[in-house]
């Protein structure tokens, strides 16, 4: 993911802007995306009812409770065109079992009717953040925009509804006048005619396919827009902007700067050393006793002694004779008797007609009750599995190891990029001048050997800062597959990313002797590992 590469302006936008830009963007892209949504679903739809044509009703609540899974693919195909990179329809279907790999289980179960779906699935589908790391994610994140996420779906779900009920009269329009007379009403409403219950969740269909770019596309914007003002992607922009057009400056400088100005500024400067500076006279200080009387002198004056009168309501004060009178009203007390009495009597009475019905309910709940247990047994199993093959001592299946990235934050972080000796090649750019090549350098090569050495995975979509958190949770919470981090290489990477940091966005160059400091570290935690 390159921020440069961002279709859109990166600029702070409030909620409601967001989801207005999500609809822009949904109908420039809609056609594309309605094809993906719709590929996979109908023939999902035309499966069911092959398979089970006596119940329509079981196979559109099947394909509305898939929504999820077919929400990702547009998902996927509105991020790459956002950052520059659009995808087609055929090539994006390619990646569709892909994008519904991680968390599809708790998607459908758990998650399924979260009011922030939109909002919530670039986290696990873009990110590919699961467990811990996607809740404290998303506790970040629902800081601010939750609100709009959740009336986003309360919108588009009424728009789903009235869409359809469109659809339906728009249907009946095209009924000629002289059929309509013959048409029996009552079991075409009631639903007693199968194929006009499959026309009608086929309209259904459409429906959820013409809806779901505008709402996958508006989550993700607002996504985008609360990742803007976290992460300070607009600063990041126009520094990046601002180092390129100084770059250009300086080349545009070096190739036409004659020697005659060369000449000119050396003798100014020769000049203006040769003339005699006047000479600087200091005000006498003053001492404690005469500031502290100063400062008496500037309290004793009228704006420090400014008096206000303030009026207002408050409530009076009564006394004991009068609170005693306001007690409850005895005819009150009875009424209230009379009352509760009348309510005992009638529920005895209809105490019969509950018995009746009771039982069902009471089964009712025993099912929901059962249906609980059995998904919370399932999830715990699932969450849990590798602890339980572990114990049991069953070997499960290595997990796909994902290729290491070649380039970071726009650097070459392969093995074969880098010298043989790299803390003298970061001491030699150094004194060259080269400061931004030789701290990036010792930056990138602590990335590398994190990845290769220590198995770290670096997204794309992770900052700096991001990645360096990363090192100081292995440090803290250490694992028996992955190798641990030592405190000491983890305050080396904060300190290190805090450094480039300071020198990539803000032009401030650390000291020689703290870069010296770092190449010492660096050579203690990884020298051992050439």
């Amino acid at each position: 993911m390159q921020i440069k590469n961002l279709a859109v302006r990166a600029r702070l936008r409030f909620p409601w802007e967001s989801v207005d830009l999500g609809i822009a963007l949904a109908r420039k892209h809609w056609g594309k995306l309605f094809i993906a949504w719709l590929i996979p679903a109908a023939p999902l739809l035309a499966l069911c009812y092959w398979l089970f044509p006596e119940s329509p009703v079981l196979s559109i609540l099947l394909i509305w409770w898939l929504k999820p899974v077919f929400d990702r693919l547009p998902l996927f195909m509105i991020s790459r065109a956002l950052f520059g990179s659009p995808e087609s329809v055929r090539t994006a279907l390619k990646h569709f079992f892909s994008v519904n790999r991680r968390d599809w289980f708790l998607g459908l179960t758990l998650r399924r009717l979260s009011p922030t779906r939109s909002f919530d699935m670039p986290i696990t589908v873009l990110e590919q953040s699961t467990g811990r790391a996607r809740t404290s994610r998303i506790g970040v994140l629902h800081r601010k925009h939750s609100g709009a996420a959740t009336w986003l779906t309360l919108t588009l779900f009424h728009i789903e509804t009235f869409l359809l009920i469109a659809l339906s009269m728009l249907v009946f329009l095209f009924i000629p006048e002289q059929y309509v007379e013959g048409i029996e009403w009552i079991p075409l409403l009631q639903g007693d005619i199968l194929w006009v219950k499959w026309l009608y969740f086929s309209l259904y269909l459409l429906v959820m396919a013409a809806v779901a770019p505008f709402y996958i596309v508006s989550g993700f914007c607002l996504y985008i827009g609360r990742r803007i003002e976290l992460e300070g992607w607009d600063i990041e922009i126009q520094f990046r902007d601002l180092l390129e057009r100084q770059q250009r400056e300086q080349e545009s400088r070096r190739r036409h700067i004659p020697g005659a100005t060369t000449l000119i500024f050396l003798c100014s400067l020769i000049f203006g050393a040769l003339i005699p500076s006047p000479s600087a006279s200091a005000a006498p200080l003053e001492t404690p006793q005469q500031a502290q009387e100063h400062i008496d002198e500037i309290l004793a004056d009228e704006d420090f002694h400014q008096v206000r009168e303030i009026s207002g309501w408050r409530k009076k004060e009564k006394p004991e004779t009068e609170a005693a009178k306001e007690k409850i009203p005895e005819w009150l007390i009875n009424f209230i008797e009379w009352l509760f009495e009348n309510s005992k009597d009638k529920a005895e009475a209809e105490i019969d007609d509950e018995v009746k019905w009771g039982s069902t309910i009471a089964k009712i709940l025993e099912l929901l009750l059962w249906i609980g247990l059995v998904c919370s047994l399932g999830y715990l199993l699932w969450k849990h599995h590798e602890k339980i093959l572990q114990s049991l001592k069953w070997q499960s299946k290595p997990k796909k190891i994902q290729p290491a990235p070649e380039t970071l934050f726009g650097l070459d972080v392969r093995q074969s990029s880098l010298p043989d000796d790299v803390c003298a090649e970061v001491m030699r750019l150094w004194v060259e001048g080269d400061k931004r090549a030789s701290l990036g350098l010792l930056y990138r090569a602590t990335l590398s050997h994190l990845i290769e050495d220590f198995e770290f995975y670096f997204g794309d979509h992770l900052t700096e800062s991001e990645c360096a958190q990363l090192v100081q949770v292995r440090q803290q919470e250490p694992n028996e597959v992955q190798r641990p981090v030592s405190p000491a290489l983890s305050q080396f990477v904060q300190e290190l990313t805090a450094n480039w940091q300071q020198l990539a966005y803000a032009h401030r160059p650390p000291k020689e002797a703290q870069v010296s400091s770092l190449c010492s570290q660096w050579e203690e935690e990884f020298g051992n590992d050439r």
